[in-house]
């Protein structure tokens, strides 16, 4: 019963009931409302002294395999510009050397026809022939098929079998034989000046750098960003 309806209650009562009998129900009365209020006030939870600390997930990064993919291709493609400025500037050293080969070296018009020099690589003879630039970055540029030692030997052996004993064949075998004292010369220079240089070995990282870059470009065309 409330407060207030105790004291109705108390109100209506008799009024010949003794001022006593109704003081001792009044106090009755307080002492329940005193439970009561108690019994509220307790289930009321008090202000939390300190906030409990939150644990929050580690989640992996978004596009975390696309960004590492990322770092290795830029230190592939800076690998790779340092290879191929290492390469250039040997192969500028070695084509200053290639680009004054004698002329007696170049593949003449019977050449061009019977083998297939100038248009043909390797030739008819299963030969390859130097290619040399020559005024390179004018209107006169032109490149010129050169014969090497290497590929003159070639070609004196395998003559005979391709276009027979007669003909132009022996002539063509002599004067051959005739270039290579010149041909073996050129070549050794040529051989010094990469040596040095290390033309060879630089082009082989050259194309291995390449080949690492073209593979690691594939591999980021396969992925999808999934953030802005």
């Amino acid at each position: 019963m409330s407060f207030r309806a105790s004291l109705k209650n108390l109100i209506r009562r008799d009024p010949a009931t003794s001022l006593r009998e109704r003081a001792d129900e009044i106090r009755g009365s307080l002492s329940r409302r005193t439970v009561v209020a108690g019994s509220v006030a307790a289930a009321v939870p008090l202000p939390a002294l300190a906030a409990p600390i939150a644990v929050v997930p580690i989640h992996p990064r978004p596009d975390a395999d696309l960004l590492t993919l990322a770092e290795r291709w830029l230190q592939a493609r800076t690998v790779q510009d340092e290879a191929m400025e290492a390469w250039g500037v040997a192969h500028r050293q070695v084509y200053a050397v290639i680009k004054t080969c004698p002329p007696e070296l170049f593949a003449n018009r019977d050449d061009r026809v019977s083998i297939g020099a100038g248009w043909r690589f390797p030739t008819l003879l299963g030969v390859s022939l130097r290619h040399v630039a020559l005024d390179w970055g004018t209107p006169e540029v032109h490149t010129e098929q050169a014969w090497t030692g290497k590929a003159l030997r070639i070609a004196i052996a395998r003559a005979v079998p391709l276009f027979g004993r007669g003909g132009l064949t022996p002539g063509r075998i002599r004067r051959w034989k005739a270039m290579l004292p010149t041909a073996d010369a050129f070549d050794a220079r040529v051989e010094a000046v990469e040596a040095a240089t290390g033309r060879r070995r630089l082009e082989e990282a050259r194309r291995v750098t390449e080949d690492e870059f073209r593979d690691l470009n594939r591999e980021v065309g396969r992925h999808v960003a999934t953030t802005p």
